[in-house]
């Protein structure tokens, strides 16, 4: 056999073990760069641009905020059948259980009656 044979035999692990190198040259090279700015992980607060009018709203976008379990949900639903709501000072007349947690919840998920963001009492 020839030694140029091998060469050309081992050429394709040498590749392999190049790409594996440079990725991990990638990987340490980035773990020294500290943390992303603040900016890049910054999620935006919900606004306007990206909101869900709960007269509108599925139940499973209802059931994903925080502090509004199955029951609440349920109770949300079957108000809502009836009429919709005018403002979050009727969804609170006429729901029973909604708390001023459920509420914050609502406003971190960007949810809206007819434009208008949950008001709750500190």
């Amino acid at each position: 056999m020839r030694a140029g044979f091998r060469w050309a035999v081992l050429r394709v692990p040498m590749a392999v073990l190049a790409a594996r190198m440079a990725l991990v040259l990638g990987l340490l090279i980035a773990s020294t760069l500290g943390p992303w700015p603040a900016a890049a992980q910054a999620l935006p607060k919900a606004s306007s641009a990206f909101s869900i009018d709960l007269n509108q709203a599925t139940r499973a976008e209802i059931e994903s905020v925080r502090a509004v379990g199955v029951e609440l949900t349920e109770r949300l639903l079957q108000a809502r059948q009836q009429a919709p709501f005018s403002d979050w000072q009727d969804l609170r007349h006429r729901v029973k259980g909604v708390s001023r947690k459920a509420l914050q919840g609502f406003a971190e998920a960007g949810f809206e009656i007819r434009g208008q963001p949950p008001v709750f009492s500190p």
